[in-house]
C-alpha cells in the first residue's frame, strides 16, 4: 500500500516538473509544424541573428506505414530573405531575379549548342538548353542591297564627258581611230614653232580626235594663268620667247602638282647664234618649281640615243633623232626622276614624277620630233609621242591604248 501511494505520489511529481519546464520554455507555444512524426523546431527569424533549427530527436516514423523518413520540412512566413555573411536582408520578389524555375536571365551573348548571337535586349537561358531572346538583335550575317558605284551606260567608252561610261576603271579612255592618242585630251601648246616646219605634228595631234591650242608669249606678258590651264590636260613646252614669270610658273607648278596634270619640254631650237644660255634659261623657268633643270652647251648631231626598253616611255623606241640638244638634270630631288634615254653617257631624257599624288613632267633634250623632217625620217617619233602622252597624262584619265 505504501508502496503504491509511493509511486503515485512520484508519478504526480514527474508531471509537475514536465508542466514546470514546459511554462518556462523561451518560445511559449510557437514551434514549427511536425511532418511524418519528426520531432523538428524552428525558431521565428529575427532581424539581426542567423535563423537557428532544432535537430530532430530520435528517428522520424511515419505513424502510418512505419517506414523512415528522411524528408523535412519548414514553413517561413512573412517577407522572402537572402542571407549574405552572417546578415538577412530582404528580397523583392519583383525583380525578375528569382531562380525557384531553374531559369538564368542573362545580357549579352548567349551561346545555345555552339552558336553565338549578340543580342541589345535580354536573353533566358533554361534547363533544357533552350534559348529565347527578347529585343533586338544584331544580325552581322546580313547583306545590304546598295546599288553598284558604276552603272554602264556605252559598251565602249565614246563620250568625252569625264564620266566612265563603260565602267572599265578608265574616265574618257576614248580612241576612236585605234591611233594610241587618247580622243578626249586637250593639249596646250606653250611658244612658238621651230625654225622648220611641223605642221605634220600639229595636224597629227588634231586628227587623233584631241584638242590642240597654241599660246604664243611673245608680247604677251602674264598670258600663263590659271584660268588658261584649266583647259588643258597635258601642257607642251615648245620655243619660250621669254622668261615666265613667278606667277607664270606658280602657275604651272599648280597644274602639275596639285591638278595631278602633266607638262612635257623641249629645247635646243639655237636662236641666240649658237648661244645656248637664252633658251636654257627660259626653259629653266618653267622647270625650277620642279627641281628640274637644263644644263650645259648643245651636244649630239643628228644623233640617235639609246632607249631605255624597260620604261614605259621609251619602251620600244629606238629610231629617234635628236640633233643639237641639251641635256636635262634633276636639280632638287623634288619627287622622283628616272632617266629614259641616253647618248654617250649624258642625258636625253628624264621623267619625273612629283611627290604625293601630283602630276608628271618629261624633259626631252631636243625639238627635232616636232618637225615634219622626223616624222618621215625616223620610223618611232610617232610612237615615242604617244607613249610620252599616255605617261604624263592625268592618271585617273584616259586609258591606254585600246
Amino acid at each position: 500500500m505504501l508502496d503504491n501511494t509511493f509511486q503515485t505520489v512520484l508519478v504526480r511529481m514527474m508531471a509537475s516538473f514536465g508542466l514546470i519546464a514546459m511554462a518556462c520554455n523561451p518560445g511559449g507555444n510557437d514551434t514549427a509544424g511536425v511532418t511524418d512524426g519528426a520531432t523538428s523546431t524552428s525558431t521565428d527569424t529575427s532581424e539581426t541573428g542567423t535563423p537557428t533549427a532544432t535537430e530532430p530527436t530520435g528517428t522520424p516514423t511515419s505513424p502510418t506505414d512505419g517506414s523512415v523518413s528522411g524528408t523535412e520540412s519548414s514553413t517561413t512566413t512573412g517577407e522572402p530573405t537572402s542571407t549574405t555573411e552572417g546578415e538577412t536582408q530582404p528580397v523583392d520578389p519583383t525583380d525578375g531575379t528569382s531562380t525557384t524555375d531553374s531559369t538564368a536571365t542573362t545580357e549579352g551573348t548567349t551561346t545555345t549548342d555552339g552558336t553565338s548571337t549578340t543580342t541589345e535586349g535580354t536573353s533566358t537561358t533554361t534547363t533544357d538548353g533552350t534559348s529565347t531572346t527578347t529585343g533586338s538583335t544584331s544580325d552581322s550575317s546580313s547583306t545590304t542591297n546598295e546599288p553598284p558605284d558604276c552603272v554602264p551606260t556605252e559598251d565602249v567608252e565614246l563620250t568625252c564627258d569625264l564620266i566612265d561610261n563603260d565602267c572599265d576603271g578608265e574616265i574618257d579612255d576614248v580612241d576612236a581611230g585605234a591611233d594610241g592618242i587618247c580622243d578626249c585630251l586637250s593639249i596646250g601648246i606653250l611658244g612658238d614653232t621651230g625654225y622648220a616646219p611641223s605642221a605634220n605634228f600639229e595636224a597629227w595631234l588634231e586628227a587623233q580626235g584631241s584638242a590642240v591650242t597654241r599660246t604664243l608669249l611673245a608680247g604677251n606678258p602674264g598670258a600663263v594663268t590659271p584660268a588658261l590651264l584649266a583647259n588643258y590636260d597635258l601642257l607642251v613646252i615648245d620655243r619660250i620667247e621669254r622668261q615666265l614669270s613667278p606667277e607664270e610658273a606658280a602657275a604651272i607648278e599648280a597644274f602639275v602638282k596639285e591638278d595631278g596634270r602633266g607638262v612635257i619640254t623641249l629645247i635646243g631650237y639655237n636662236f641666240d647664234n649658237n648661244n645656248p644660255a637664252p633658251e636654257r634659261d627660259r626653259a629653266n623657268t618653267v622647270l625650277a618649281p620642279f627641281g628640274l633643270a637644263y644644263q650645259g652647251g648643245y651636244f649630239g648631231n643628228g644623233v640617235t640615243p639609246t632607249f631605255d626598253q624597260n620604261h614605259p616611255i621609251s619602251m620600244g623606241i629606238i629610231d629617234v633623232n635628236f640633233a643639237g640638244g641639251i641635256a636635262p638634270a634633276d636639280t632638287g630631288n623634288q619627287g622622283t626622276s628616272e632617266v629614259f634615254a641616253t647618248y654617250q653617257g649624258t642625258n636625253a631624257g628624264i621623267a619625273h614624277q612629283t611627290a604625293g599624288q601630283g602630276g608628271r613632267v618629261i624633259v626631252w633634250g631636243d625639238e627635232w620630233i616636232t618637225f615634219d623632217s622626223d616624222w618621215i625620217g625616223y620610223a618611232d617619233v610617232q610612237d615615242f609621242w604617244v607613249n610620252m602622252f599616255a605617261w604624263a597624262k592625268p592618271k585617273d584619265f584616259c586609258g591606254q591604248p585600246m
